[in-house]
C-alpha cells in the first residue's frame, strides 16, 4: 500500500544526491515549510518564464 504524506503519494518520489553546499542553497530560496520539491518546482518555473520572455 502506498501512503499518502499532504495529499502526495510517496510512491512518487525518490532520491537524489546533491552536495551539503547545494542543499544549504536550496534551504536559503526555500520559504518556510516549503520541501526540496517545492523549491525545485518553482525554479523551474522562473525559468521556464524567462524562456518565454526571450524568445
Amino acid at each position: 500500500m502506498i501512503e499518502s504524506i499532504d495529499g502526495i503519494m510517496t510512491g512518487d518520489f525518490t532520491t537524489i544526491r546533491i552536495s551539503k553546499k547545494m542543499r544549504d542553497k536550496l534551504k536559503a530560496l526555500g520559504k518556510k515549510g516549503e520541501t526540496y520539491d517545492e523549491i525545485i518546482e518553482r525554479m523551474f518555473t522562473v525559468l521556464e518564464e524567462r524562456e518565454k520572455c526571450t524568445r
